[in-house]
């Protein structure tokens, strides 16, 4: 744009093609700079004018801006395989993740399956040991009665052998009942603080019949005379029995067992026993905690077992936190070595559960004893009822047997037909069983408490199921007392008794009452709405003359002998006299009211002979009508 003409005044126009959108405004300025440009194809167009307004013809130049290698075709491939291998690997993961989801609930499904088994087990042996204890109950039942007995018998001697022949095949029931509480990880310990030493001196030298019968030597030596550790005291019972009774099995006659306790790092307490018996081999004493596995020697056949016992131990040395090892040497004896965790080294709390333990002990045997004391001078006039709903006939004549002197029986062979009787007799006691066909005894206590006419009688259960949930579960039902089969039978006779006592001791506290709270009369829902109910029906019938036990009974629903033997149950009043007593305590709160005069109170309260009237009022609080007014 060259001008001679003043140069200075020339002015400029430009265009980038590919950037601009329009041609710039007039510039002087010669020069024009670009930044930031996107890689790609200009054409950069540019014109200038002249003092005199004359435009020249457009100029163009060409040019490539490079872009940055981020941005190239290759670039931009390799940006398409990260994202793709992205996708692809969302989905691998996906994928991964929805077959670990599908195998946890595949290995859940296994895991509920497997439970459900293991609790079908466990429901197996339960219903195994019912069965055999229940023939094990009359077994020894009658062992026990015919022992008992003031007859005199020539070989009592093969008595004792089934007697405790019969009690060994029970301890081997309830070991595989163990063995599958522990399976099934159901099995709890009620572990307290105790001095192990006393305890297991005490459990050691119980076998001194059998030591003096072999002549084995035993011998006890403990390091300390108190050592505490925290145990479950019928868990650590069979723990050593089973341990001294394979002592035993070993150790010829003349031989020796010796147990020593000793504290290890002020941490653990080590109990061993060690027997001079023929020892084990080495092969062998690698399964000795198997279960069911038991040594083939023919010097253990006095003693012979079933290979439960160690298992057992194991299994329940372990629930204490413990271990158990042994060692032997064939010839010389074997040794077992039982590791327990140390409690806690105050000896004051040792004391204080043992004289808690002792105390509550004290106070149930005196309890008991006072009870049975005074059975024979309390339980007198006519015979209780007692109804026994027992599926098992030679169990339920085995019972009948046991209580028909002192009780009147009746019988029911399950829980239906059980249901219907007590309706009918309004029993003093009920006896049941847990297992029965058509009503389960949990099942029959829970519709004897919800219903009215049967709500106040105490329940005993008599089951083979032993297990502390079970009797939980029956405990909640409202049962009174729960003995487990084999059961004796003094025990049995001691239990009615002593609940009879009870209720006639509550009973006795009601019986001349005429304030009645139905909550101090009864703990069970059933029995307090019942009085409630029937108080309020008297209540509102005040006025009604003619108001009769009769009309008390139909509004009720109940037959009048059922309802006598209700009331008569719970506070020791038949209907006549309950109804008779609150219309007093009623005329003596109008009495002390001053709300009319003797007469208008008499007929006021269903009473339409004031001379009765005034009679029953003295003979109730002590005094006349009249001189209760002047009070």
């Amino acid at each position: 744009a060259i001008s001679y003409d003043k140069s200075t005044a020339n002015i400029y126009q430009y265009f980038l093609k590919g950037y601009d959108k329009e041609w710039s405004k007039w510039t002087p300025e010669p020069v024009k700079e670009y930044t930031n440009l996107s890689g790609g194809n200009y054409k950069f167009f540019v014109r200038s004018k002249n003092i005199y307004g004359k435009i020249s013809k457009e100029d163009s130049f060409n040019f490539t801006i490079m872009s940055p290698w981020y941005l190239t075709g290759w670039a931009y491939v390799f940006y398409s395989l990260i994202f793709l291998g992205l996708i692809l690997f969302v989905r691998y993961s996906e994928i991964k993740r929805l077959n670990k989801k599908h195998a946890l609930e595949l290995d859940l499904v296994a895991f509920e399956k497997l439970k459900e088994l293991d609790q079908l087990k466990s429901q197996f042996f339960a219903n195994i040991s019912h069965e055999f204890r229940t023939p094990l109950t009359l077994i020894l039942g009658q062992i026990e009665s015919v022992l008992s007995s003031k007859i005199e018998i020539k070989e009592k001697g093969k008595l004792h052998i089934a007697n405790r022949n019969a009690r060994r095949l029970l301890t081997l029931i309830n070991q595989l009942l163990d063995l599958s509480k522990l399976e099934s990880g159901s099995m709890e310990l009620k572990a307290e603080q105790h001095n192990i030493v006393s305890f297991l001196k005490s459990l050691f030298y119980s076998f001194e019949s059998i030591a003096e019968s072999k002549k084995i030597t035993l011998k006890f030596n403990p390091e300390f005379e108190n050592i505490p550790v925290v145990f479950d005291p019928d868990k650590m019972e069979k723990i050593f029995y089973n341990i001294v009774s394979n002592a035993f099995k070993f150790t010829p006659v003349n031989g020796e067992i010796k147990v020593c306790l000793n504290i290890l790092n002020n941490s653990s307490v080590e109990i061993h026993v060690k027997d001079t018996g023929k020892g084990i081999n080495k092969e062998q004493l690698i399964h000795i905690f198997e279960r069911f596995y038991q040594a083939d020697s023919s010097s253990t056949r006095e003693y012979e077992g079933t290979g439960i016992g160690l298992s057992l131990t194991k299994e329940l040395i372990e629930l204490h936190k413990g271990s158990i090892s042994v060692s032997t040497e064939v010839g010389k004896g074997t040794e077992f070595i039982i590791t327990l965790p140390l409690g806690d080294m105050n000896p004051e709390k040792e004391r204080l559960v043992s004289e808690d333990k002792y105390s509550f002990n004290k106070i149930t045997h005196e309890l008991d004893k006072n009870l049975s004391a005074n059975i024979r001078h309390q339980v007198s006039g006519i015979k209780e009822i007692v109804l026994i709903v027992e599926d098992n006939s030679d169990v339920r004549a085995y019972i009948h047997e046991q209580i028909e002197n002192e009780y009147n029986v009746v019988e029911a062979s399950n829980g239906e037909e059980g249901i219907i009787k007590a309706q009918e007799h309004i029993p003093d006691i009920i006896i049941t069983d847990v297992m029965m066909p058509k009503m389960d005894g949990y099942k029959f206590s829970r519709e004897i408490r919800k219903d009215e006419k049967t709500s106040h009688i105490p329940i005993i259960m008599l089951t083979a199921k032993a297990g502390l949930d079970d009797k939980i579960e029956g405990l909640e039902t409202g049962i009174d007392a729960y003995l487990t089969k084999p059961f004796s039978a003094k025990e049995l006779n001691v239990r009615i008794k002593n609940l009879i006592i009870r209720r006639k001791e509550l009973r006795k506290k009601f019986s001349h009452a005429t304030m009645i709270k139905p909550s101090e009369v009864s703990a069970v829902s059933a029995d307090q709405e019942f009085l409630h109910k029937t108080i309020k029906i008297i209540e509102s019938r005040f006025e009604d003359e003619q108001f009769s036990v009769e009309k008390l009974a139909g509004k009720v629903n109940m037959s009048v002998s059922q309802l006598n033997r209700k009331l008569n149950a719970l506070i020791d009043q038949p209907a006549g006299q309950l109804i008779r007593s609150l219309r007093l305590q009623r005329a003596a709160d109008l009495l002390k009211k001053n709300t009319g005069s003797i007469a208008e109170i008499c007929y006021r309260v269903g009473f339409n002979d004031q001379a009765y009237f005034s009679r029953s009022f003295k003979k109730q609080f002590g005094c006349s009508p009249s001189e209760f007014k002047k009070v």
